[in-house]
């Protein structure tokens, strides 16, 4: 008895459709045990059948679970796309609304309206540059890259970068190269901008007067991938992040503390991009955190 065995009325009844006559019929199901799975289910008569139980139909169920999830992840990332441009543009409205009003004669109100419009201005180029960089790594996702890449020129460059900004909050970068790495097949632009990421990060999160120690050695198994590659991890002394958090770290738009992330500037995209640049590589990324101590986040490229 089908009613015993799938206990889903859409599909009882599209089923007994077909067996009175019905040519076809096509019912979708969501299931959320033992797993949630998202099925379409194709029931078809079998016309000509010889059967002692009478009419007969097929049933065909093709799970599409998969094509939902990114059908839904896509959806989400519209949304939350519309909202972080939302805000900077609210801002922007509102500011140009009272420069054109109340604060039109006053010099001292326009400055800092000027400023603070500025500023989101600069947020919404940041998170523009950002969305471009996601799609475009992610477009590129399949295929591996082949440039040679030297790891420890790279960590040098970076440091270059960040020294001034890591000065500013009166920390120190603390560099822990391990000599003669060997070269990786990697994207040359992509990892610079998966190593800066981390860097900026760890500064900008970490507690002042405190050290960021950047480390890099040849390892022989890569953790749940195997083989041999280079281990990079970044590490810094400040408040951590609760291990309920670090599973969602490298959503998209995903923030910790969405105050201070904006407060700091950032987008909440740039792990996105880190992991889905890590991806490309076929490497391993790896986020470790003590509550009240701070952070490691380690990337494995393999070689």
């Amino acid at each position: 008895d089908l009613a015993l065995s799938f206990r889903v009325p859409d599909v009882l009844a599209a089923a007994e459709a077909v067996v009175q006559g019905a040519t076809e019929r096509e019912v979708d199901v969501s299931l959320q045990v033992p797993v949630p799975k998202n099925l379409k289910i194709r029931i078809m008569r079998i016309e000509g059948s010889a059967s002692e139980l009478g009419a007969v139909a097929l049933m065909v169920f093709h799970d599409v679970s998969s094509e939902t999830m990114a059908e839904q992840m896509r959806q989400d990332f519209v949304a939350n796309v519309s909202h972080e441009l939302r805000s900077p543009i609210a801002s922007l409205i509102g500011f140009i609304e009272t420069l054109q009003g109340p604060a039109k004669e006053d010099a001292e109100a326009r400055d800092r309206f000027l400023g603070i419009m500025g500023d989101e201005a600069q947020r919404m180029a940041r998170m523009i540059d950002d969305l471009l960089s996601l799609s475009r790594v992610e477009a590129s996702e399949r295929m591996r890259p082949q440039e040679q890449v030297n790891i420890a020129e790279l960590l040098s460059m970076t440091r270059e970068l960040l020294l001034s900004r890591a000065k500013e909050n009166a920390m120190e970068l603390v560099f822990d190269i391990a000599p003669d790495l060997p070269v990786i097949a990697g994207d040359r632009d992509e990892l610079m901008e998966v190593f800066q990421n981390l860097m900026d990060n760890a500064i900008k999160y970490g507690q002042d007067e405190t050290f960021v120690k950047i480390s890099a050695v040849q390892v022989d198994r890569i953790p749940e991938i195997g083989g041999a590659g280079i281990a990079v991890a970044v590490e810094n002394e400040g408040e951590g992040i609760a291990p309920d958090q670090l599973p969602r770290l490298t959503e998209r738009f995903y923030r910790v503390d969405k105050g201070r992330s904006r407060e700091m500037g950032g987008t909440g995209l740039g792990l996105a991009i880190v992991k889905h640049i890590i991806s490309r590589h076929r490497g391993r990324f790896n986020i470790e955190s003590t509550v009240g101590k701070g952070a490691t986040f380690t990337v494995y490229l393999p070689l």
